[in-house]
């Protein structure tokens, strides 16, 4: 067999040989082998946990300055929810979560019986309805004299609760004691109800039935 041997002499006379621009380039390129390694496992690891450091750091620092924003403005806040919740009770007078037909029969006599009208029925129609609220429309029939009819009207305008006048009709009625001529009056008025919730959509029937218009058998 072969024997192999190291002449230790013999390579550093070798070494010596080569020119100083090979081992001067053969040191940097070893050198920037290490530092690759160096640099991919060791600094590339930390650079990347400094990264999600800072990011954590500025979403915290985001979020700190939210609620010390917050904080000075609680006063604001709070005042800004009592004026919401006193428009809100407003505009629930004016448009109620209920029908309250009882309490609308009253408002609707109360205004007769200041502008001296006589009120001689009130129905309540069928609610309709729509997409937030629901429209509750009535008759009322009166009689009383013309000038009286007038003031009648702008006192349901006047109401907390929105009540419009969509039609009317009047006849003249000779009054049978004194004398004097009235006016016999039916008017239809609308008010409104706020929905919770909104009405749910009626399913669509089958345009045809018992097999007309279906697919056939």
């Amino acid at each position: 067999m072969m024997k192999l041997s190291f002449d230790a002499e013999d390579t550093k006379k070798r070494i010596v040989k080569i020119p100083k621009t090979y081992k001067l380039l053969f040191c940097l390129f070893f050198n920037g082998l290490i530092f690759a390694a160096l640099f991919y496992f060791l600094i590339m690891p930390q650079l990347e946990i400094k990264r999600q450091l800072n990011e954590e750091h500025a979403k915290l620092k985001q979020q700190l300055e939210n609620m010390v924003a917050i904080k000075n403005n609680m006063d604001k806040f709070r005042k800004e929810y009592v004026q919401l919740q006193e428009l809100l009770q407003q505009m629930l007078k004016q448009l109620p979560e209920t029908k309250d037909i009882p309490n609308l029969l009253r408002n609707v006599s109360s205004v007769g019986n200041e502008t001296r009208l006589k009120i001689i029925y009130f129905e309540p129609k069928p609610v309709q309805n729509k997409e937030f609220y629901a429209e509750l429309p009535f008759s009322v029939k009166f009689s009383g004299p013309f000038h009286n009819v007038g003031y009648f009207f702008d006192g349901i305008r006047k109401l907390e609760r929105i009540i419009n006048i969509t039609s009317f009709s009047i006849s003249p009625e000779q009054a049978k004691v004194s004398g004097k001529l009235n006016l016999v009056g039916e008017c239809t008025a609308t008010t409104y109800v706020y929905l919770k919730q909104q009405p749910k959509k009626q399913e669509k029937k089958d345009e045809k039935k018992d097999g007309k218009g279906g697919a056939p058998k």
